[in-house]
């Protein structure tokens, strides 16, 4: 019987330090226990969520793109239903990849990602042409922002390359180091009344964090509060935004990352 591809959501930011790649991890904590799950780490070049898994992975996507390894062969366990794909470390050309090269991460993927019920994508901050890309491939996209202006600025910049890359787009808000629930409805707020002015559409929020110094402690630690601090204020508001996207996740019919990212960088047709 032939499995369905994992669903799969882009965790994504216009900026970097939007606290992105925490946000990812720590889904990735409590998405595994629901189902088995892989995590991209697609910031190909300076990649970092091996650290929040406390690994020191052997392979990487350095391996798979230099034609060394399979992307199976180069997975590296992280717990018992929780597989990472880990980018290169101080790899200046990862960041940007031919179109052939990046084919080749995406028919990798797509042999292996039906072993999975959830596929998350840590998008490399900005709007590059390789992190769009990434982003259109996947089911849905969760954009992290925090309360900052540039923040804000930098999330609709790449919501308005998101929207105009691929219509019908499932996008999601997530407001992280608010004050308060009052200011994470303002944020919201003004990115859907910009979304809705000049787009014609909005992410719709999917919960908000609040600002924790658990999050750098764990961070330190090589974790993340979940799993660290499971008691932290921020810990008990990463649950909801986890059973919140879980709902979202499970009304989507799965496209399949590794096709649609071949779709992306154009080379099916050469080399399906």
């Amino acid at each position: 019987m032939v499995r369905p591809p994992a669903v799969s959501l882009c965790i994504a930011s216009g900026k970097g330090g939007t606290g992105k790649s925490v946000v990812t991890a720590s889904l990735a904590a409590l998405l595994a226990p629901r189902g088995r799950t892989l995590l991209v780490d697609a910031d190909f070049g300076v990649g970092n969520a091996h650290i929040l898994q406390d690994v020191s992975p052997e392979a990487t996507c350095v391996d798979v793109v230099e034609g060394r390894l399979s992307a199976r062969e180069a997975l590296v366990a992280c717990g018992k239903d929780l597989d990472l794909f880990a980018a290169g470390s101080g790899v200046p050309r990862m960041s940007e990849l031919s179109s052939f090269e990046l084919h080749m991460v995406a028919s990798g993927l797509r042999e292996l990602e039906s072993d999975y019920r959830y596929l998350l994508v840590d998008s490399a901050a900005g709007v590059s042409h390789q992190t769009m890309a990434f982003a259109r491939a996947c089911d849905a996209t969760l954009i992290v922002t925090t309360p900052d202006l540039t923040a804000m600025t930098d999330a609709y910049a790449f919501l308005k390359l998101l929207f105009a890359g691929r219509a019908g787009t499932r996008a999601l808000l997530l407001v992280n180091r608010a004050a308060s629930v009052e200011e994470a409805d303002e944020v919201t707020r003004r990115i859907a009344r910009v979304g809705e002015r000049f787009l014609g559409a909005a992410p719709r929020c999917i919960g908000w964090l609040p600002h924790d110094p658990a999050v750098s402690a764990c961070v330190n630690r090589r974790g993340v509060p979940v799993t660290l601090e499971p008691g932290a204020e921020v810990s008990r508001a990463l649950r909801l935004v986890a059973s919140a996207l879980v709902e979202e996740l499970a009304a989507l019919s799965p496209l399949g990352f590794g096709s649609a990212l071949q779709r992306e960088v154009g080379f099916v047709a050469r080399f399906a």
